[in-house]
């Protein structure tokens, strides 16, 4: 199919390896074992450079490695219709490879890989390979290593083997983004095609588990808990705050800089580290460029509204990152004009996203200054992982500037730094030369260097309401000539009078205060909330009109009424709508420490900020930040600071957060929502119908007649609670530690199951896990509880406010399309999210009266308390005011009484087997299972393997299930894999069985005793239950769930799937495995007889508890190669992984074949076919993975297919083509169809994680064999 593609090869590249330190910044932390791809004519040069930066030396005489510019993942580019060939060889101690994500090969060997019965397309030290794909799209493809894929540090992802292919339209050429040559190479880089506009394109790397040391080769000591320190890192460089906090400032440690204006001689920085100097306390400016200069991290530049796309590439091996660029926004599908605005993003290891960004460099409103750039995780956002885009307004050609009168605008920043030439775009117009009035970003801004940023003029008013700064002359001779408060340099708001205090649409008087706060009513909770609030909350609560005079009285009396349980403190939500000009002003009456906890250590947290997503804005002035060499948009204690912003349209959900001090107190509730509604909406109060200006929950009347109900949920991690007796729940290590502290919340309230669950008598039914969401036993949880009536619309607003793990948001009974703007979205039952992504979740489903349970589905999250019900009144009641005529409700399911239109039955039978995981032995003995009632006795007996339950029916089809409970004696308790705050509970006996998407009756037949729905839906042993489904639409892949005791039953396998297939399917198979074809993993699908495609059944599952074939405990990521427990792991992280109850650990491979390289892991020839299903298929066969995350924990992981890729939206005309699919979590389910079926070539293709910490080296891989 492709060979006529490889005629002519237009892209040769020699890659070769250099094993080098990499200096990661300019404090001198390096990876001593650094590797890097590179191409071979680079190397020679290279090397010997970065070799005399490592061997620098500071002013004492002491190591002081320096970066390198040149040392930077591989980043080359070809056109589309281009052959790509790399000639690869090198001189390592190892097999290594470059394996290609998402191209088409030239032949098997083209894998870069070991896998199966291939040949090996690894290669040794002095061998060479030639490997050949051809580029038929436009996009980022990443590679990497496969030659070893161990999560140790002997390793080579984890010390830098990875880079990218970025396929550009056909035509295009690319330059140097500061002279303008060719570019062989480089992340950064200009592209150009006679039929597009220009762009500037920044390839970024996130990647994470470095294994770093400090300057003296010695581990890197956070000098504020005297405890080992992680670094995260973009692209080989990394700007720790800790760092910048211990060292004297910029100027005072020296510029080596011999020539600055000589290209050939950048400058370098020389740091003088001083453990006890503490220049500024805290971090509100440890990512401003006035205190301690730029980051080392590498800084994109533009001209204001330059076409700019980021290249967004992971290349780490662990975590889920969250990408957030301030300012600006790009669409989640940059090709699909109805596709969902966003400026976060979550991205896994192996998984690459185009950012395409809306409007060019400074956005919209063209806002010029520097646009921090970060991981939104706060932990890796302090190790390193952030950096800047700086956007000038003047010509920046690296050379003086002479004046008619003689003067010298030198290249220069504020600390002395030499500003590098940024050629323009040549489609664009040139931007206008420097003068003395006009230097040029940042050469206006008012600052001293190595002293605090200061606040905006104009924006901050003191205590008495006065204006507290004025514009210095030069800072008047920039401002904008409609400037108003809050928007200085750029207005973004059009249509602004040239009246400075003209007001805008919508004012919020905002407040930041600290109370206790009650999460549940258990007594669990925080000293020291911090929040948001409105002046008219204060004012409701107190009775008194707020004035400048008694504004502190009126604050201290509402936080009494918090502290005396008289408040219920959710955060803030406001709306305004689209076309408004917003103004908001934030008044600060925080305490200026957080005292020591066991959690944290005493820190200054003596000012705050308002940091909002999505709207438009001067970034100067209302960023809420005090980035790079922007003022400090923060306000200290009494102080008022006034920010605008423009709704340009219908952004739905704007996240907001203080930017000064997020890790210390984001945790503590610092966060909150703009919603950005409909054009000429109302807002509501749902109860009473008043009009109201804050507040979770709304109904929203808009002018076109529609009406819905809206609720905010925030979910939120890291929350540092105590319990009622003053006990730390979940505490670190040690304080000021960011290993997973703390408990979890939603909107300030979390119902963990433990405090459900603490009767005396553990067989009384309040002690059932069972029932454990039922509020006929217990009662409502305290989380918010969603009400409406039976066909209102609804929409859920849904953000992550803190602080660093994912989540994963489900409905059971409702489904939504993934993007409230695209009706050709998948639809969807599940959510994953991280911090600050907002997803708006629009339900107009036909969904009947009862009790729904939403919740977040890991392991860890249930347990701590994450869920809530859904109420869905069926007859009109005070608490709840109706919308709309209410006659859109359609009862599809009550002909389900009428026996005679069921189509499909299934007997299903919960059995206790142990589960034999690969031919190791490796088991689970306490193994729980749903399988067919006709199969029960073969897989009890072990004639017939046990795999996880699948059950197939067609579109159209009412489904009755029957579920017999088989279980003969106790379930065990375990402790491990475990979960934070954990306690030893009986295991419940009953059990329930619930699918995701179909139609139901929830009274009846979801499967879980929730809320006040009045039937038992589990059964015990020896008792049967019958639920009624309808299959209404084509769903594909839909979870099979077990609610009855997801602390114990889960993890040991209780899951299945229904697969809804075409009208009129029928299911054929020629594996001979004992189960009849409607449960087989594979089969293939007919329609009226003609075969439609082949379909294969893939769990992947983490979290399994796991013996080996001598009772031992197996703990893969918890016990290095000698045996030795290294570290603790993380709940979310214990466990064993695999797919389908099978599990392929490398442990077990290299422990009988001891004498083969890591290199031949995958290898079939050398260790058998792994555990793992094998899926099989022809050439060119069309094919369907239905994916499912059923269990556990809340690790993210990422699905890798190798040689194929599919649509990531599947009926998406315009969507994304995709080779790996990033974060997945609990309850998520996909169809991913291969793009032009299996692949030409025969050969095995391995099917994955892209976590190589610690998926695939646990048991996460497997084969997709393509016959010949």
């Amino acid at each position: 199919m492709y060979s006529d593609n490889f005629d002519n090869i237009t892209r040769k590249f020699n890659v070769t390896v250099l094993s080098i330190p990499i200096v990661y910044d300019f404090f001198g932390d390096y990876d001593p074992n650094g590797m890097m791809y590179i191409l071979s004519e680079d190397k020679g040069k290279v090397k010997e450079k970065a070799l005399k930066n490592f061997n620098n030396k500071d002013q004492k005489g002491d190591p002081l490695p320096i970066p390198t510019e040149e040392v930077q993942p591989l980043t080359i580019r070809a056109n589309v219709g281009d052959t790509v060939r790399i000639e690869f060889e090198h001189n390592e101690n190892r097999r290594l490879s470059i394996h290609m994500q998402g191209l088409k090969y030239r032949n098997i060997k083209s894998d870069g890989a070991n896998v199966g019965y291939n040949e090996d397309s690894t290669v040794g030290p002095g061998e060479k390979i030639i490997y050949e794909w051809y580029a038929d799209r436009e996009g980022i493809f990443y590679f990497s290593d496969m030659g070893d894929t161990r999560f140790s540090e002997d390793a080579t992802n984890i010390h830098g083997l990875f880079g990218a292919l970025i396929v550009q339209a056909k035509g295009s050429t690319w330059t140097d983004p500061v002279d303008g040559s060719e570019l062989r190479s480089g992340i950064f880089a200009d592209i150009h095609n006679p039929f597009k506009p220009s762009f500037r394109e920044y390839a970024v790397y996130f990647h994470d588990e470095l294994e770093v040391v400090n300057r003296f080769g010695n581990q890197i000591i956070d000098p504020h808990t005297n405890q080992p320190m992680a670094v995260t890192a973009i692209s080989y460089r990394s700007e720790p705050m800790v760092n910048r906090a211990n060292l004297i400032p910029l100027k005072d440690r020296g510029i080596k800089c011999c020539n600055p204006f000589n290209p050939e001689d950048s400058c370098s920085r020389t740091d003088i580290i001083e453990p006890n100097h503490m220049l500024v306390d805290g971090e509100d400016v440890s990512m401003s460029s006035w205190t301690y200069g730029d980051p080392s991290t590498f800084i994109p530049r533009a001209y204001k509204g330059d076409p700019s796309k980021f290249r967004l590439i992971h290349g780490g091996v662990l975590e889920t990152h969250v990408f957030h660029l301030h300012t600006h926004q790009w669409k989640l599908e940059p090709d699909d004009p109805n596709s969902t605005i966003i400026d976060s993003i979550s991205v896994s290891p192996q998984e690459s996203h185009t950012i395409d960004i809306l409007h060019g460099a400074g956005s919209l409103p063209g806002s010029i200054g520097d646009h921090i750039w970060h991981c939104h995780l706060y932990p890796h956002f302090h190790e390193g992982m952030w950096s800047l885009w700086r956007v000038f307004d003047r010509l920046e050609t690296g050379k003086d500037v002479i004046l008619e009168n003689g003067e010298i605008i030198r290249p220069l920043y504020p600390d002395g730094t030499y500003i590098k030439a940024l050629n323009p775009l040549p489609d664009r117009e040139k931007p206008p030369k420097k003068d003395l009035d006009h230097p040029g970003y940042p050469g206006f801004i008012n600052g001293v260097f190595k002293e605090r940023a200061k606040q905006p003029p104009l924006g901050i008013l003191n205590q008495n309401g006065q204006n507290k700064m004025c514009p210095t002359d030069i800072e008047r001779a920039n401002l904008s000539k409609d400037v108003t408060r809050g928007a200085l340099y750029t207005q973004p708001c059009p249509d602004t009078s040239k009246c400075y205090f003209k007001e805008p649409d919508a004012i919020f008087e905002l407040f930041a205060l600290q109370a206790k706060l009650i999460y549940n009513n258990a007594g669990w909770n925080d000293p020291y909330g911090r929040f948001y609030v409105m002046k008219e909350q204060i004012e409701e609560y107190t009775g008194h009109k707020m004035t400048d005079e008694n504004k502190e009285k009126l604050a201290k009396m509402y936080v009494a009424g918090i502290e005396n349980e008289e408040i219920n403190v959710e955060p803030l939500v406001i709306r305004a709508n689209e076309g408004d000009c917003i103004e908001v002003r934030l008044t600060n009456f925080l305490p200026e420490t957080l005292p020591k906890t066991e959690f944290q250590l005493e820190t200054l947290t003596d000012n705050v900020g308002f940091h909002i997503h999505l709207v438009k804005f001067d970034v100067i002035a209302s960023d809420g930040g005090a980035n790079g060499y922007n003022n400090m948009a923060s306000v200290f204690y009494g102080e008022t600071i006034v920010e605008r912003y423009y709704a340009n349209e219908e952004l739905n959900a704007c996240f907001f957060h203080d930017h000064l001090n997020p890790n210390s107190h984001q945790q503590h509730g610092v966060f909150g929502s703009l919603i950005i509604e409909p054009k000429g909406s109302t807002y509501h109060d749902p109860k009473t119908g008043n009009p109201i200006k804050y507040g979770t929950k709304a109904v929203i009347k808009t002018p076109s007649g529609r009406t819905f109900r809206e609720f905010g949920l925030f979910v939120h991690d890291f929350a540092l609670l105590f319990d009622k007796d003053k006990n730390p729940l979940n505490p670190p290590p040690f304080s000021g530690s960011h290993d997973d502290p703390g408990v979890m919340g939603i909107n300030y309230k979390c119902e963990p199951l433990r405090e459900r669950l603490n009767g005396n008598d553990p067989n009384h039914v309040f002690n059932d896990p069972a029932y454990v969401f039922s509020s006929n036993v217990h009662g409502d949880p305290v989380t918010p509880l969603l009400e409406t009536y039976p066909g209102d619309e609804i929409v859920i607003r849904l953000l992550d406010g803190a602080q660093e793990e994912q989540h994963a948001f489900n409905i059971n009974g409702m489904k939504w399309r993934k993007e409230i703007t695209d009706k050709k979205s998948p639809l969807v039952q599940s959510q994953t999210l991280g911090i600050s992504e907002a997803f708006n979740i629009k339900i107009t489903d036909d969904y009947k009266a009862g009790d729904y349970i939403y919740y977040f589905g890991g392991q860890d999250d249930f347990w701590l308390g994450l869920w809530g019900i859904i109420r869905v009144y069926k007859d009109k009641t005070e608490k709840l005011l109706p919308i709309g005529n209410n006659n859109n409700c359609i009862n599809n399911m009550d002909t389900m009484k009428n026996k005679n239109i069921i189509t499909r039955e299934f007997h299903i039978a919960a059995i206790q087997k142990d589960i034999l995981y690969n031919n190791f032995k490796d088991h689970d003995p306490d193994g729980l299972l749903f399988v067919p009632y006709e199969h029960k006795d073969a897989i009890i007996n072990g004639t017939m393997e046990p795999i996880p339950l699948i059950l197939r029916a067609n579109k159209g089809e009412y489904i009755k299930v029957t579920l017999t409970n088989l279980f003969t004696k106790p379930i065990p308790y375990q402790d491990f894999p475990g979960v934070p705050v954990d306690k030893e509970i009986k295991p419940s006996m009953r059990v329930g069985i619930s699918p995701q998407f179909l139609k139901f009756d929830p009274i009846n037949s979801s499967g879980i005793n929730i809320g006040y729905n009045d039937v038992d839906q589990t059964v015990g042993p020896g008792e049967s239950i019958e639920y009624l489904w309808y299959a209404d639409e084509e769903y594909g892949t839909c979870l099979l769930s077990s609610f009855t005791d997801i602390r114990n039953h889960r993890y040991h396998g209780l899951f299945g799937a229904i697969i809804i297939e075409p009208e009129g399917s029928q299911i054929r198979s020629s594996s001979n495995n004992g189960y009849k074809n409607n449960y087989k993993e594979q089969v293939t699908v007919y329609v009226d007889g003609n075969e439609q495609f082949r379909e294969f059944v893939m769990f992947m599952h983490n979290g399994i508890r796991l013996l080996d074939a001598h009772g031992n405990l197996i703990k893969t990521n918890q016990v290095n190669e000698d045996g030795e427990v290294p570290e603790p792991v993380d709940f979310e992280d214990r466990g064993e992984k695999g797919f389908n109850y099978r599990s392929e650990r490398f442990f077990n491979r290299l422990k009988y074949n001891p004498n083969y390289d890591i290199s031949k892991i995958f290898s079939s020839k050398v260790h058998g076919d792994p555990a793992t299903p094998i899926f099989e298929a022809s050439p060119g066969e069309k094919v369907i993975i239905r994916l499912l995350m059923p269990a556990d924990k809340p690790r993210n992981t990422c699905f890798v297919l190798h040689g194929h890729e599919w649509k990531a939206q599947p009926e998406d005309p315009f969507t994304r083509i995709i080779s790996a699919q990033g974060a997945m979590n609990i309850g998520n389910v996909f169809n991913i169809e291969l793009l032009n079926g299996a692949s030409m070539i025969p050969g095995d293709y391995l099917y994955r994680s892209g976590l190589i910490r610690w998926d695939i080296e646990s048991g996460m891989w497997g084969i997709f064999r393509i016959n010949n």
